[in-house]
């Protein structure tokens, strides 16, 4: 579900976006830039396979839909993980100080990619969804219940996505960390019940890489 919004200044248009809808799909004619104003979108793509993989997360602040600057259509989806508003925005129209902005937030997303793809080779599934809770509770998807604890909002298929996995595999992951008492699961979230002992895991795991 799309609903425009009020104009946003001269080549751009604000719109909001319910969950799990999508502001473009892959191989979509391209209509322009969009930065993300609330919310988290996941960038994703699937392959020759019929498999979806995520290759990103964007977060308030940040600029997707680059391919609008080099190409005809969109090279992957981008689908709203939250109820989000996003600015759509015609790159002609793009002053200088816009386009440093621009450079500035694909060079930072470009250094999460990295490290996201350096965490997709450390460490056991188990440490990998534990890094990737840990990155998402920083994300408009994490948020504090009314105990003050930390929960992120995801399912298995997304933390799936995130760890390089199937589902089946981080389904037997999250059933140990539960058992561990590191969390608790309920419908569609996952709680942070001990966040000492989640951080404990992944320095664990890296002491034998340390070592290596």
């Amino acid at each position: 579900m799309i609903e425009p919004s009020s104009r946003s200044g001269a080549g751009k248009v604000g719109l909001r976006y319910a969950r799990s809808s999508y502001i473009f799909r892959q191989y979509d004619p391209v209509m322009g830039l969009y930065r993300v104003e609330t919310g988290l979108i996941r960038l994703g793509q699937v392959t020759s396979r019929g498999r979806l993989l995520t290759l990103r997360l964007v977060q308030p602040g940040d600029y997707f839909g680059e391919d609008a600057l080099h190409a005809a259509a969109y090279g992957h989806h981008a689908e709203a993980l939250t109820n989000s508003a996003v600015v759509g925005i015609d790159p002609a129209q793009l002053s200088e100080t816009a386009l440093l902005d621009l450079a500035r937030s694909l060079g930072s997303q470009l250094g999460r990619v990295l490290d996201h793809e350096v965490n997709l080779q450390s460490g056991d599934l188990k440490s990998r969804v534990v890094r990737y809770l840990l990155h998402l509770a920083d994300t408009p998807l994490g948020s504090e219940d009314p105990e003050n604890r930390l929960y992120v909002r995801a399912t298995h298929e997304l933390l799936a996505e995130g760890s390089g996995s199937t589902r089946e595999s981080v389904s037997k992951a999250i059933t140990e960390l539960r058992a561990a008492g590191l969390i608790a699961t309920g419908y569609r979230h996952i709680t942070l019940t001990d966040l000492a002992g989640l951080r404990a895991l992944l320095a664990g795991a890296l002491q034998p890489q340390l070592k290596g």
